[in-house]
């Protein structure tokens, strides 16, 4: 007789062995083991996600990643005054900066004070830039420490053994840094100043932008020959090459610079003319829109929408109530390299009179310019630009390319 595959219950029903009830002690075992696969299979997903992103994202989502962040005025006072850097890029970009200064434009007052920086004005041993002179900035930004797995920068204190301690262990890597930010901290840490935007204008810009306004009148001290037109000494209309030659052109040595930086007074003050009594309409379609257009843009964190309507806000200031100052120092060994130190005392004094409206005096240890050299602080040759400034009733004929502008004295 063959083996019964059923047996009796005690009641004497017969029961299969297969839907015999599982012991719960197994049950529970089952259910521990499910969920610990199903946990590493999420902590795999996750974690092969986070690398993913890691690897990939720093390449194809750049735009996401905040680099800069610099001190602009406090919201409270962003009514009454505004701080804005002014400058003139080398021929190429890691070349030296050729003008640098910031603006302070006093609105309940509307009146500007200017503030230039000689090339060779000494940034100190703080560490805090690549470069220890002032020209050099912008075309050496210093690298950043980075976390890939944080996607942003990363402060020395949170740094230990190379690795991102303070959150996630990550080897700290290298980012390129930069250049608007290490530039807008020199206004910020150096002299305590807020920046709430910058213009920086690359050569070839500058020229473009004045061969489209027709040329800007400047009084010559000396008679000057570009690109065979010939200048007489007096006020003369400059084409953008002429008024490029006039800003650059400079003897050796810190006191050539300063005397370059007061001649390229002239050559500003004339293209604020020029740009201040345009409409908005013509300067939107006219001349900012053509020159951010083009090959070589003003470099700044305005869009072009936003440098119309500043322009025009702006058109009401005359240059007489501007006034233009050089920096305070003096002439400074460190390394065997000659600098201009700016002198702590004297630079104090001047910004609390002359860029601190409504933003409250600075202390001395709100500023890193330290004590270097010795001898007489330099003239900060103060000006008031309608010294300087002459009517804007010149025109040159200009045919303005990408590459060259060709220019014809009327």
């Amino acid at each position: 007789m063959p083996q019964q595959s059923r047996r009796k219950s005690s009641s004497g029903r017969a029961v299969s062995a297969k839907t015999r009830r599982m012991p719960t002690k197994q049950k529970v075992i089952i259910f521990i083991l499910v969920t610990v696969i199903l946990s590493m299979l999420t902590f795999l997903i996750v974690g092969g996600i986070q690398v993913y992103r890691v690897i990939v994202s720093p390449r194809g989502n750049v735009e996401d990643v905040q680099l800069t962040s610099h001190d602009k005025t406090p919201s409270k006072h962003a009514g009454s005054v505004s701080y804005y850097v002014l400058g003139l890029l080398g021929e190429q970009i890691t070349d030296p900066t050729e003008m640098l200064s910031i603006m302070c434009w006093d609105r309940k007052q509307n009146t500007l004070n200017i503030l230039q920086l000689p090339q060779d004005t000494y940034l100190g041993e703080t560490g805090q830039w690549a470069v220890k002179r002032v020209a050099d900035v912008w075309g050496n930004p210093k690298p950043l420490d980075w976390c890939a797995s944080c996607r942003r920068q990363v402060e020395a204190t949170e740094i230990e053994d190379g690795k991102h301690v303070a959150v996630c262990r990550t080897t700290i890597t290298k980012m390129p840094g930069s250049a608007s930010q290490d530039l807008c901290d020199v206004f910020n840490d150096l002299l305590g100043l807020p920046v709430d935007g910058y213009f920086l204008f690359h050569q070839q810009a500058l020229v473009k932008l004045i061969n489209l306004l027709g040329g800007i009148d400047v009084d010559l001290e000396n008679a000057i020959s570009v690109n065979n037109i010939d200048y007489k000494k007096g006020i003369q209309t400059l084409d953008g090459d002429g008024a490029l030659y006039y800003a650059l052109n400079r003897k050796s040595g810190i006191d050539g610079d300063i005397d370059r930086l007061v001649r390229q007074r002239k050559v500003f003050v004339a293209l604020f003319q020029r740009l201040a009594s345009k409409s908005k309409n013509s300067l939107t379609n006219s001349y900012i829109g053509p020159l951010m257009n083009g090959s070589t843009p003003l470099r700044s964190d305005f869009n072009r929408t936003q440098m119309v309507d500043l322009i025009v806000e702006m058109n009401s200031l005359a240059p007489s109530s501007m006034t233009a100052y050089v920096m305070p120092g003096r002439s400074a060994k460190v390394g065997g390299k000659t600098y201009f130190a700016p002198h702590p005392d004297s630079l104090l004094s001047l910004l609390n009179q002359s860029f601190r409206p409504y933003v409250g005096a600075l202390t001395k240890d709100m500023i890193i310019a330290k004590e270097l050299g010795s001898g007489n602080v330099s003239n900060t040759r103060r000006q008031v630009l309608s010294e300087i400034a002459v009517e804007q009733s010149g025109v040159v004929v200009t045919t303005t390319t990408e590459t060259a502008s060709t220019t014809a004295k009327k």
